[in-house]
């Protein structure tokens, strides 16, 4: 290339990039510098697609303007207030924070100017809190920025108040000048740099790892597709410059969210761990931070999925290892690494969506306003009768704080919950459920030290507690009450009117019937869900395991090793995984977008992927659960809670 080749990590390149003087972005800037001003809003969301460079510009502006920061990473912060409370405690150097405004107190007291919430789609359970208590409470000079791949839900516009106070930077590609600036500061010109420019147009990502590529390879060939089809071609030739044992090491390490050495040793076959450590450490597309090393956000997805494609069995028995491995090395107590980990191993959408919502989720579950009061009797005398609702005004009277709602567009309530410890029941002794829990818990007391969920009700405004989006949002934030709850909970009851219908998702997820339950009119049957004696987290193991279960000729039957161990079920009749199972997790996150009415070409510039990819994918759903258009498609998505 005639250029010094570039050193580091592609992420510690782009970090370096950004470091005292961000590159390029002139207009961009110049838009976030007058969002910042003391008279601009209180919150502003900079969005745009992975790989875009918006923590880049958010960091490069606040480097450059006189005002103090507070930072909240959403990928290292459990989605849970007393996480966030947690997070924000060590940010600002001080013990966690009790409340939301003691919080707020904090930062005030540290004479924040802009509180920045990075990777903010990954707190996509905490919108709602984040909203109305977090943000709410700030100092009406503090600005809030909330950096991710996401613009603001409906929530954001239709809250009292908030349209006026809210405001949007969407990040897109740079500028010719801009990315040729960019390659300048990487060492790379002359007629390099002048391909670089003509394909990456304008995604920093695409320069940068052509930028590796040619340096690994000089006079290469370089493609002239979208971005997205160069960097997965580029991920692959430098993934083609690796021995086969140091690509094997590699391939294992892309199950993984993060890479710690007891993991490593659980997942590559290689006797010395300390050089498989090391080469992940020494690749152009690797970080090392305090909890291990990590693959850049681009490089994991199209490392794994490709190896998915090429040996699905492997995968299966490569996450199997590794969850034996989070559970065999978890500390005494909850640990949220440990917790994110098993996560990121689970197929299963009502779980992994807790932690890694689909698609743009659009219905985020909030605490309930006064005003909701009658809107959500209305629901429950529609689809659980009189005698239901007499009980949802008692409950209302009582636990209020029991609620939580999804809203649509015009900020109605659309869909409702009522959550609560069983501990919390007193004065609801007429509710049949209620009393139901209270005889099992008689004759099957909790071991000491453990509580129990009631999840009484969850209800949607069209099909009642049937699936759909804004009724899955509220299954999936359960989930949340699970992660923050998860050293002391054990069981979870709630009360079904179909279980017929609702069996084949709930036995999946642990449930079993005990007994049934007569409210008012209405007949019901009362489930419950025992987490088993390692709790939340145990309960996420087994998930994995059992999802990895089913033997293939490929392994031998090697899969996991689990076939017969009593665990949640994920196998369908005959033996078969259920076919949402089967798709990857790059295919549950198409279909979830699929769902939405995206074109392939809109899945493509979504997700940075190819075209080509996107279509492989869409094809790939298809033919797995047994579809054969987009609503059929769609259909699926829904009813599995990945479509909101």
């Amino acid at each position: 290339m005639g250029q010094p080749r570039p050193r580091g990590s592609v992420s510690d390149r782009l970090a370096a990039a950004a470091a005292g003087a961000l590159v390029g972005r002139a207009e961009e800037r110049a838009r976030l510098t007058a969002l910042l001003a003391p008279d601009g809003p209180a919150a502003v969301f900079v969005h745009g697609p992975g790989g875009i460079g918006k923590t880049s510009l958010v960091t490069g502006t606040l480097a450059s303007l006189p005002l103090r920061t507070t930072w909240l990473d959403g990928r290292r912060t459990e989605p849970t207030v007393p996480g966030a409370l947690a997070a924000l405690g060590a940010a600002l150097g001080v013990p966690a924070p009790p409340s939301a405004a003691a919080a707020a107190d904090r930062i005030a007291d540290a004479r924040t100017d802009v509180l920045v919430v990075d990777a903010f789609e990954r707190l996509n359970l905490l919108d709602g809190w984040i909203r109305n208590e977090l943000t709410s409470a700030l100092p009406a000079s503090v600005t809030t920025l909330l950096v991710g791949r996401r613009g603001p839900n409906v929530a954001w516009r239709t809250a009292p108040g908030w349209r006026a106070l809210l405001a949007e930077l969407v990040v897109g590609p740079m500028t010719a000048e801009d990315v040729d600036e960019l390659l300048a500061a990487l060492g790379v010109g002359g007629p390099d740099a002048e391909r670089m420019v003509a394909f990456a147009r304008g995604h920093p990502l695409a320069a940068v790892v052509a930028a590796e590529a040619l340096a690994r390879r000089p006079g290469r060939p370089l493609g002239s597709g979208a971005p997205a089809d160069v960097v997965e071609e580029l991920f692959a030739v430098m993934l083609d410059d690796l021995a086969p044992r140091e690509r094997a090491t590699v391939e294992a390490a892309s199950v993984l969210r993060r890479v710690t050495l007891p993991l490593l040793t659980a997942v590559v076959d290689e006797p010395d761990t300390e050089q498989a450590w090391r080469t992940l450490r020494a690749l152009p597309f690797t970080t090392t931070t305090s909890a291990g090393v990590e693959l850049s956000g681009v490089a994991a997805p199209v490392l794994l999925e490709a190896l998915e494609l090429r040996d699905p069995s492997r995968v299966r028995e490569l996450r199997a290892r590794a969850a034996r491995a989070v559970l065999g090395h978890a500390p005494h107590g909850p640990d949220w690494e440990t917790t994110a980990d098993l996560l990121h191993l689970v197929q299963n959408p009502l779980i992994r969506n807790a932690y890694a919502p689909p698609g743009r989720l659009q219905h985020p579950a909030e605490r309930v306003r006064a005003e909701d009061r009658d809107r959500i009797l209305a629901i429950t005398r529609r689809f659980a009768g009189p005698g239901s609702a007499r009980l949802a005004e008692r409950w209302w009277r009582a636990r209020r704080d029991a609620f939580s709602v999804v809203r649509g567009g015009d900020g109605d309530v659309v869909a409702f919950s009522a959550t609560t410890a069983v501990d919390g029941c007193d004065g609801l002794g007429e509710d049949p459920v209620v009393r139901g829990v209270a005889a099992r818990l008689r004759t099957d007391p909790l071991p000491p030290g453990a509580q129990a969920l009631l999840f009484r009700w969850a209800l949607g405004c069209r099909f009642g507690e049937r699936t759909t989006p804004e009724v899955a949002t509220l299954v999936v934030d359960l989930k949340r009450t699970y992660l923050e709850l998860r050293a002391t909970l054990r069981r979870v009851y709630t009360a079904v009117a179909d279980w017929r219908a609702a069996a084949p998702v709930l036995r999946v997820m642990g449930f079993d019937a005990l007994e049934e339950v007569v409210v008012g009119e209405r007949r019901y049957v009362l489930v419950c869900l025992d987490f088993g004696p390692g709790g939340v987290d145990a309960w996420i193991g087994r998930h994995v395991l059992s999802e990895q279960a089913t033997p293939s000729p490929a392994t031998g039957g090697r899969d996991g090793g689990t076939a017969g161990t009593p665990v949640p079920g994920a196998a369908a009749p005959g033996g078969r995984r259920p076919a949402l199972l089967t798709l990857t997790a790059r295919e549950q996150e198409v279909l979830a977008l699929l769902a939405e009415g995206m074109t392939n070409a809109e899945l493509a510039g979504t997700l940075f992927i190819s075209e080509r990819t996107a279509n492989r994918h869409v094809s790939n759903i298809f033919t797995k659960l047994g579809v054969h258009n987009r609503t059929q498609a769609a259909r699926v998505a829904v009813a599995a809670g990945l479509s909101g």
